[in-house]
């Protein structure tokens, strides 16, 4: 009980960062790739740190930059242990790329979900949904998500309320 009441406090104080800073997204890796996940001192930069994937890992991206994310804080969250790790080997930050994070879709009850072409209720849509689905974050502007699905065939705008960083637990 206490780990689960940990966890929901370390989600509350993450996504009151992400709404104090308004370009910041939190997201968790979503890389299947290979054994780890790069880490680099710069978009396109040297590689710095190389992340497992025997974890569920949670960070908090702002400043995104031709597909690259800055980590906030130099750091991210082991999930299952609640834990923040340092990130070290870098005087510049540290940046991921687009594709190795994401988040998935909040609509366990099978509720059609949308993309829409700009940031706004009004705007087109570009494609629906009614699975949950991994995606993957590109930009942020206000409470509005710019993202891929994760087989990459579309982009859109999606509202922050229908996301759920944390690969532990459905955000319900």
């Amino acid at each position: 009980m206490k780990t689960k009441r940990l966890m929901m406090t370390v989600i509350g104080l993450v996504l009151t960062t992400m709404m104090a800073q308004a370009q910041s997204v939190v997201a968790f890796l979503a890389d299947s790739n290979g054994d780890y996940t790069n880490v680099r001192n710069a978009p396109k930069g040297k590689i710095v740190a190389k992340l497992g994937h025997d974890s569920s890992l949670i960070f908090v991206l702002d400043h995104p930059k031709n597909g690259w994310w800055r980590i906030v804080g130099n750091s991210y969250e082991i999930a299952e242990e609640g834990k923040d790790v340092k990130l070290k080997g870098s005087k510049t930050g540290y940046w991921i790329h687009a594709s190795c994070v994401g988040f998935g879709t909040r609509n366990y009850g099978g509720q059609k979900l949308t993309l829409r072409k700009s940031p706004s209720n009004k705007s087109a849509v570009t494609y629906s949904f009614n699975k949950e689905i991994i995606l993957h974050p590109l930009e942020v502007h206000g409470a509005w998500v710019k993202v891929m699905t994760g087989d990459g065939k579309h982009t859109g705008w999606i509202e922050d309320e229908w996301i759920c960083a944390n690969p532990l637990t459905n955000c319900c």
